[in-house]
C-alpha cells in the first residue's frame, strides 16, 4: 500500500551522541529523538526510573503532589486531578528527551550529528554511513588523517539544542 499524503514526507530527526573515552565511540552511540515523547506522556513516572531520571522523577511526584493538594484546597473534582494529571503528562512528553540529552551532556556525552529517517534503523543507518566515512578523533588515539573534518554540533548548556551559526 503506497503512504498517503500523511505520512509520504514524515521524516523523524534525532540527535546522535557519544561518549568520547570509550575505545570505539560508535559502538555505544546513542539517538534520541526530538519532539514529543509519547511514553514520556503516558508512564511519566516509570519512563523517567527507567532511564535513570532521578530528579525528573522527583519533579513529578512533586508535581503531582501539588496537584492533589490543590485539588482539595479548591474543592475541585476528579474533572480537575484529570485535567491537572494530563496537563502534567503533556509536559512531561514535551520536554523528557530534552531531560535526557542534558543528563548524557552532563555525564560527558557529545552530541556529534542530527540525523533523519522515517523510522529509527533509517536514522541510525544513516548516521554510521555519515560517520563512517569520517574517524571521529580520540584522545588515545592521538591525530589521525581524516578524509574531511567531522562536523561538530555545539549543545547550548540550557537546552542541549545545537546552536546554529
Amino acid at each position: 500500500m503506497p503512504p498517503g499524503p500523511e505520512n509520504r514526507f514524515s521524516m523523524q530527526v534525532y540527535t546522535v551522541h557519544i561518549h568520547p573515552g570509550d575505545a570505539d565511540p560508535m559502538e555505544n552511540a546513542i539517538l534520541i529523538r526530538e519532539g514529543f515523547n509519547f511514553w514520556a506522556f503516558l508512564l511519566s513516572g516509570l519512563w523517567a526510573l527507567y532511564h535513570r531520571l532521578w530528579l525528573g522523577f522527583f519533579a513529578i511526584v512533586a508535581v503531582s503532589l501539588a496537584s492533589g493538594l490543590l485539588v482539595r484546597l479548591f474543592n475541585g473534582g476528579p474533572e480537575m486531578d484529570f485535567a491537572l494529571a494530563l496537563l502534567t503528562g503533556i509536559g512531561f512528553g514535551l520536554i523528557g528527551n530534552d531531560l535526557r540529552r542534558r543528563k548524557l551532556a552532563a555525564k560527558g556525552w557529545k552530541m556529534v550529528d542530527i540525523v533523519a529517517g522515517k523510522t529509527y534503523s533509517d536514522a541510525e543507518y544513516r548516521c554510521f554511513a555519515n560517520l563512517g566515512s569520517q574517524r571521529i578523533r580520540t584522545a588515545h588515539l592521538g591525530t589521525t588523517q581524516l578524509a574531511s573534518p567531522p562536523q561538530t554540533v555545539v549543545s547550548t548548556p540550557s537546552t542541549g539544542s545545537p546552536s546554529y551559526p
